[in-house]
C-alpha cells in the first residue's frame, strides 16, 4: 500500500499535499522565454493530476544564462505578466509552484549571439566547445544581483518556491569544480573559496525573498567527471547550504559532460537516490531523491526506508499527467510510465523541438487532443495488438464503441514484446502493462491466439476493420542471403538462430548496434554473478570488469552509411558508442556487403576495395518493411479498412502510438 508518497511535507514555510516533485526541464514551449499557453496547458495537466510541488525552468536570470531562446526567463520584468498568468492557472488547483534560476555559465550559448560565456576561469566549455571569460569581481557581484531581482520577480510573479540551479556543471558547479576554478582570490583553491560563490548567492536569494517563499537548492550528488567533486564534496555543500537559508536539497546525478549515463534506460531505476541519501545524513531539511523515478511503488520504497523525503519525477509526468492522482485511487496499473526511451523529451530538447512523449501522444498537445464520447457507437475489429493496435483499441473503446482486439500470438506486445529484453530496453515492458490495465478497464475483447482473416470479418461484420500487423525485416534480393549461416536479426534476438564465434552484424543502425552488443554479452557475467563476486570480493575489480566486458564472440558491425547509429537519438547514441567500444565491437562503415562465404564476408570499402573478413554467422539488421497483406485483401474483399503504425509506414513506437490515437479520436 502506497502512503508515504503521499503524505504532505513542509519545505520552510511552503506545505505540499505530497511527496512528488516535478523537476525542472527544458520544454521549448516557450519562445524567446516567453510564457505560451501550451506551456500552461502541460502543467495545468499535471498539477490537477495531483503533483505536490511543480517546479519549472530552467529560467534565465539574464542575456548570458543560456543563449537559446526557447528557454523559458525571467530576466527582466516584461516577463512578468505571463509568468503571473502560469501561477494563477496553477494555484486553481492544489499544487505548488517554484521556477528554476539559471545560468549555465561555461555551458551558455550566448557566444553565438556575440556575449562572453562567463565563468570562474578561462577555458574551452567540454559542452559547448566555446571559449569562456573568466569572471572579475565586478562580474560576480552582478550575477549574484541577477539572481537575486530574479528571486525578486518570482515572488511578484507568485511562486511559492525558487530553486538555485547548482547541479549539471552549471556556473555554481564551475565555482565548486577544482577542475574548472582555476581562480587565486577568495573564489578560487581550498573548497571553502570554491564554495564561496554559491553559498552567498544562496544566502543573498535568501535574503531577498520573504518569509513564505521557500528556497530548494538542486545539487549533483556526485559530478561523475574525473578530476570534480565526488559525494564528499556534495554532502559538504550541501551542509553549507543549508546554513545560507536553503529549506530543500534536491539532488540529482552528475554533469551534463559526464560519461556515466544519467538519464537513459542504462540507469537502473532510483539508480542515484543513493547520492540523495548521503546528503539527506549531512543536512537537516527535506532532500529530493532524482533520477529514472517512474513507478510510485519504488517512489514509496524510496521515502518509506528514509533514503529521501521527497521524489523527483520528470519524465514520468510527461508521460502521465495522473501519476500521483491514480497512485492516491488504488489505480497504480492505470499509470502509463515512463520507458526512458529519450526519444521524444531529450533529444527533442537537443534539436530545439517541443518535448513530447512516446508513449503519450497528448504530451504538449493537451488542449488540442482532448476527446470526448463517440456521437454513433461502432462495431471495430483491430487486427494485431502491437503499440499501434493496443492504443486504437483502448482510446476507441474508452469513447465508447466495441473494440475487438485480434493478436495471433499468445499475448499482446507485437515486436516489443520480444525486442526489448535482449536489448537491454527493460522498462518497455510497463507498456503493455498499462495496456493490459486499461483494455480491461474499458472493456476491450481480447482475442488472443486469433488470426484475423477475410472469412473472419464476414463472420463479425465490423463497422470498421484497424489492421495494424506492423513489419517484417527487409531482406534484400541477393542470393548470399540465402545461405544457412545467415539470419535476421530478429530471430537472433527471439533465440530462433544460433550464431557462432565470429559475427558480422550487417547494419549499423539501432537494431544492428543493439543486437551486436547482445551478442558480444554472451559468456560475461550477469549482474547477479558480478554482484556475488563483488560482495565477497573473490575477484579483483580489475579482473571483474574484464570479466563482465569481454565475451565468447568476436562481433564485427558493417554499414554503408559514413556514421553508425543515425537513427538513434543524441541523448542515447554517446551510450550506445562508448558500450560498443567498452566491449570491443569492430564497427566498419562506408562499407557494401559483396560476398557471404562459410566462414568469411567480403565488403567493399569507400575507396572500392574488396576486404575479407572472418565470420562463421552473417546477422542481418538492414531495416523493415511493412507487413500490410492482410490490409490490402480486406481492402479487395471490399471491406472498411484503415492501416496504422507499421503496417502503414516503418517507424519508431511513438509514430505507431500516434497512429492509433490519431485514428481512435476521429471514429
Amino acid at each position: 500500500m502506497i502512503t508515504k508518497l503521499l503524505e504532505p511535507i513542509s519545505l520552510g514555510p511552503v506545505e505540499l499535499k505530497n511527496r512528488v516533485v516535478m523537476t525542472a526541464m527544458h520544454l521549448n514551449y516557450t519562445p524567446n522565454g516567453l510564457v505560451s499557453d501550451q506551456f500552461i496547458d502541460f502543467y495545468v495537466e499535471r498539477a490537477r493530476g495531483g503533483t505536490g510541488l511543480i517546479v519549472v525552468g530552467g529560467a534565465e536570470i539574464n542575456d548570458q544564462s543560456s543563449g537559446i531562446d526557447l528557454m523559458l526567463s525571467i530576466k527582466d520584468d516584461s516577463f512578468l505578466p505571463g509568468l503571473k498568468k502560469f501561477t494563477d492557472a496553477i494555484h486553481e488547483t492544489e499544487t505548488k509552484v517554484a521556477v528554476q534560476l539559471y545560468m549555465a555559465g561555461a555551458y551558455s550559448f550566448c557566444t553565438l549571439k556575440g556575449l562572453p560565456a562567463l565563468a570562474p576561469s578561462e577555458f574551452i566549455s567540454y559542452f559547448t566547445r566555446q571559449k569562456t571569460k573568466a569572471m572579475t569581481i565586478d562580474d560576480i557581484r552582478k550575477v549574484q544581483d541577477d539572481f537575486v531581482q530574479a528571486a525578486r520577480r518570482a515572488e511578484k510573479a507568485g511562486f511559492d518556491a525558487v530553486e538555485i540551479l547548482g547541479s549539471a556543471g552549471y556556473l555554481i558547479c564551475q565555482f565548486l569544480s577544482p577542475k574548472t576554478n582555476k581562480r587565486e582570490d577568495q573564489y578560487g583553491g581550498s573548497l571553502e573559496n570554491r564554495m564561496r560563490f554559491g553559498l552567498e548567492t544562496i544566502a543573498a536569494v535568501r535574503n531577498a525573498v520573504g518569509k513564505n517563499t521557500a528556497l530548494l537548492v538542486r545539487v549533483a550528488g556526485n559530478d561523475f567527471v574525473p578530476g570534480s567533486h565526488t559525494n564528499i564534496e556534495s554532502k559538504i555543500f550541501a551542509a553549507e547550504a543549508e546554513k545560507a537559508g536553503a529549506d530543500c536539497i534536491n539532488v540529482t546525478g552528475g554533469w551534463h559532460e559526464s560519461r556515466v549515463p544519467q538519464i537513459t534506460m542504462d540507469l537502473p531505476q532510483a539508480g542515484y537516490v543513493y547520492l540523495a541519501r548521503g546528503i539527506r545524513e549531512s543536512v537537516t531539511v527535506p532532500v529530493v531523491g532524482c533520477n529514472r523515478i517512474n513507478d510510485p511503488i519504488i517512489a514509496e520504497e524510496v521515502i518509506k526506508e528514509g533514503v529521501a523525503d521527497l521524489v523527483g519525477v520528470a519524465r514520468g509526468l510527461i508521460a502521465d499527467p495522473e501519476f500521483v492522482k491514480k497512485t492516491r485511487e488504488g489505480r497504480v496499473s492505470e499509470i502509463r510510465r515512463c520507458i526512458a526511451c529519450n526519444q521524444r523529451c531529450f533529444d527533442h530538447v537537443f534539436m530545439l523541438q517541443p518535448v513530447g512523449c512516446m508513449v503519450n501522444p497528448r504530451a504538449g498537445k493537451e488542449k488540442s487532443t482532448i476527446y470526448g464520447p463517440a456521437v454513433e457507437r461502432k462495431k471495430l475489429l483491430v487486427a494485431g495488438a502491437g503499440p499501434a493496435g493496443c492504443e486504437f483499441a483502448s482510446i476507441a473503446a474508452e469513447r465508447g464503441h466495441q473494440v475487438i482486439l485480434c493478436e495471433r500470438e499468445s499475448t499482446i506486445g507485437g515486436q516489443v514484446l520480444w525486442a526489448a529484453e535482449p536489448t537491454g530496453k527493460h522498462d518497455f515492458h510497463y507498456l503493455f502493462d498499462y495496456y493490459q490495465a486499461a483494455l480491461s478497464k474499458f472493456g476491450v475483447d481480447v482475442r488472443l491466439d486469433t488470426e484475423v482473416t477475410p472469412e473472419f470479418v464476414s463472420r463479425e461484420k465490423p463497422d470498421l476493420v484497424v489492421v495494424a500487423t506492423g513489419a517484417v525485416p527487409f531482406k534484400p534480393p541477393i542470393e548470399a542471403v540465402e545461405a544457412p549461416n545467415v539470419y535476421q536479426a530478429w530471430d537472433v534476438l527471439k533465440g530462433k538462430a544460433q550464431t557462432g564465434k565470429d559475427v558480422v552484424v550487417v547494419g549499423g543502425g539501432s537494431v544492428g548496434l543493439e543486437t551486436a552488443i547482445w551478442l558480444a554479452e554472451k559468456g560475461t557475467l550477469s549482474p547477479e554473478q558480478l554482484y556475488f563476486l563483488t560482495l565477497h570480493q573473490a575477484e579483483t575489480t580489475e579482473t571483474l570488469r574484464e570479466l563482465m566486458l569481454n565475451g565468447v564472440k568476436d562481433v564485427t558491425v558493417i554499414e554503408m552509411a559514413r556514421k553508425m547509429g543515425q537513427d538513434v537519438g543524441a541523448s542515447t547514441r554517446w551510450v550506445i558508442m562508448k558500450e560498443l567500444d567498452m566491449r570491443h565491437i569492430k564497427l566498419i562503415t562506408q562499407a557494401k556487403m559483396k560476398e557471404i562465404g562459410e566462414n568469411f564476408v567480403v565488403y567493399t570499402d569507400a575507396d572500392g576495395n574488396d576486404v575479407t573478413i572472418k565470420s562463421d554467422s552473417v546477422v542481418l539488421a538492414m531495416g523493415s518493411r511493412p507487413e500490410n497483406s492482410l490490409g490490402k485483401s480486406l481492402e479487395e474483399a471490399g471491406f472498411n479498412v484503415r492501416i496504422i503504425g507499421d503496417a502503414n509506414r516503418c517507424g519508431k513506437i511513438g509514430n505507431a502510438l500516434d497512429d492509433g490515437f490519431a485514428l481512435a479520436c476521429q471514429v
